[in-house]
């Protein structure tokens, strides 16, 4: 049912796109990262036409211990401005971190489902990343999601984004809550799609305390 509303409706809608990053710094340079990420990298990307949200979690229990994610006005938006601070020309600073750093994967995609929601900023998120989900199969997955996580008191949204790129295809669902919720089992856990699990993890929102109101760094309850 739900995919075929979204077939119907699909040329009225524009999708969200979608952007993730993990990684995990060396201990020793953990400061350093943090730093750079709170004063330097989100900052750079917030400011960008299209970039409508961007947030900071830090994992609970597992690896990469650090994960960014930022909600798009559409998958599009990669393709603009931030053509311009990406890749080759990224800054010195960014070249440096991203040399040390360990964990390191990136996902660019649309959102799936609900296609129009943004971050609602909750103290947990649990990701679950679903390898090798064709287009005939995201619309199962969705709907086993659905029924897992939906209605529960401690689950607040459902995001899941879907990526197809040269090397692999697959799903990112994110899961918003207050607590403990890597613990839920559902359908989507089970079965068929408990073959297709790579990462599960569960990351509390990362938040900055700056004593030096100089340094400027980002500042999130």
């Amino acid at each position: 049912m739900w995919a075929a509303l979204t077939a119907r409706i699909g040329v009225e809608m524009k999708n969200k796109g979608f952007l993730m990053v993990t990684m995990t710094p060396p201990p020793e340079m953990e400061e350093e990262f943090n730093d750079w990420y709170d004063t330097e990298h989100v900052p750079e990307r917030i400011a960008l036409e299209g970039f409508e949200t961007a947030r900071r979690y830090v994992c609970v229990n597992g690896f990469p211990r650090y994960m960014a994610a930022y909600d798009l006005a559409s998958p599009e938006v990669l393709d603009g401005g931030y053509q311009q601070i990406s890749g080759d020309r990224f800054s010195p600073w960014t070249k440096r971190i991203l040399r040390k750093t360990r964990g390191l994967w990136r996902v660019t995609g649309e959102q799936l489902y609900p296609g129009d929601a943004c971050a609602v900023g909750a103290p947990r998120l649990l990701l679950l990343h679903y390898g090798d989900v064709g287009a005939s199969q995201a619309g199962e997955l969705v709907e086993a999601l659905r029924a897992t996580y939906e209605g529960l008191e401690s689950v607040l949204q459902i995001r899941v984004v879907r990526y197809d790129d040269a090397a692999r295809t697959g799903c990112v669902a994110l899961i918003e809550g207050l607590r403990d919720l890597i613990s839920i089992d559902g359908p989507a856990l089970q079965g068929r799609w408990r073959q297709h699990i790579v990462l599960c993890n569960e990351y509390a929102d990362y938040w900055a305390y700056a004593p030096n109101v100089a340094l400027g760094k980002v500042m999130q309850a």
